[in-house]
C-alpha cells in the first residue's frame, strides 16, 4: 500500500543509503543497526512528516512502539542500537547481508575467524 510512510520504513530507506551511513548504518550483525547520530534521523524524519518539532525523544517513542508489534527491538546494554526483527528478508527480498553489500558495509570478521 502507498500511505504514508512509516517510521521504520523510513529508516531502513536511510540504511540503504550510502549518504546517509554517518548517522545511521548497519552494525554488520543481521538486522541490527546504530542510529550514530539520533537528533539527524529525527530531523530529517520531521522533514519527511512535516513536523519540524520532530526530536529523538519522539522518535523512540515511535520504535518503542514497535517492540510490541515485532517490527524492531531495542538492542540492550546499547545506546542507539535497534535491531528489524520482522520477516525483512521476505518483505524485501533481500537478506541483511545483501542490504549490507548495497552501501558497501565491509563485513566484520571478528567474529568467525
Amino acid at each position: 500500500g502507498s500511505g504514508p510512510i512509516q517510521l521504520w520504513q523510513f529508516l531502513l530507506e536511510l540504511l540503504t543509503d550510502k549518504s546517509c551511513q554517518s548517522f545511521i548504518s548497519w552494525t554488520g550483525d543481521g538486522w541490527e543497526f546504530k542510529l550514530s547520530d539520533p537528533d539527524e534521523v529525527a530531523r530529517r524524519w520531521g522533514i519527511r512528516k512535516n513536523k519540524p518539532k520532530m526530536n529523538y525523544e519522539k522518535l523512540s517513542r515511535g520504535l518503542r512502539y514497535y517492540y510490541d508489534k515485532n517490527i524492531i527491538h531495542k538492542t540492550a546494554g546499547k545506546r542507539y542500537v535497534y535491531r528489524f526483527v520482522c520477516d525483512l528478508q521476505n518483505l524485501l527480498g533481500y537478506t541483511a547481508e545483501e542490504l549490507h553489500a548495497m552501501v558497501d558495509l565491509k563485513p566484520d570478521k571478528k567474529d568467525d575467524e
